[in-house]
């Protein structure tokens, strides 16, 4: 009972879409009918510019992080509930219901889950992203060789293996979600970084 009631919180706690909420608010416009249409942080980097964008990355990294920090209170030694309602979380932000299942693709609200779990870990792997993404410039290319490592390495920090099994369909699913942006890039209409900054 205590996962159903996990999931379900956390499920509509991630459905919370601070990119549609903003963007609707600055710009009178569903951000879901532009750009890449995903209700995610990197669309909002590209329609909002960097300063909502990154409130709007904040606000969806806090949606993950907070409460799983809540289920490290409550239950210590159980590393599965932690994973099972942050990505709980992730799920409801890619698929809200109220949105009718179409939001983002939730990589900033599973970076919010790594913060609350492993806090130097996630530093690590925000700094090697933020490096990435500057030198590749495309923050889909970046996301992917970044989260493409987390169960491997929760395999040798001696997670458990259903932890690690969610996690890592988790990564399938972003490559599923991000597929788009990668026919995008090769095709050379996806927007870069260096062309979000001079829109700045």
């Amino acid at each position: 009972m205590e996962y159903l009631i996990v999931i379900i919180v956390l499920y509509l706690i991630g459905a919370i879409s601070p990119a549609v909420l903003i963007t609707q608010k600055v710009l009178g416009i569903d951000i879901r009918d532009v750009n890449s249409k995903s209700a995610g942080t990197s669309n909002a980097v590209i329609t909002l510019g960097l300063k909502y964008g990154t409130l709007v990355g904040v606000l969806d990294i806090l949606k993950g992080a907070i409460p799983v920090l809540i289920l490290r209170l409550i239950f210590p030694d159980n590393d599965i509930i932690w994973f099972v309602g942050g990505l709980s979380a992730v799920v409801g932000h890619i698929y809200p219901i109220h949105l009718g299942f179409h939001g983002g693709k939730g990589t900033a609200t599973f970076g919010g889950l790594l913060f609350a779990v492993a806090p130097v870990y996630a530093l690590g792997l925000l700094i090697i992203f933020a490096i990435l993404t500057v030198a590749l410039d495309y923050i889909a290319v970046s996301t992917l060789l970044v989260i493409i490592v987390v169960p491997i390495a929760m395999y040798f920090q001696h997670y458990s293996y259903i932890s690690i099994v969610l996690v890592s369909l988790y990564v399938i699913l972003s490559f599923y979600k991000h597929f788009n942006n990668y026919v995008r890039i090769y095709k050379k209409q996806e927007v870069g970084l260096r062309a979000t900054f001079s829109k700045d």
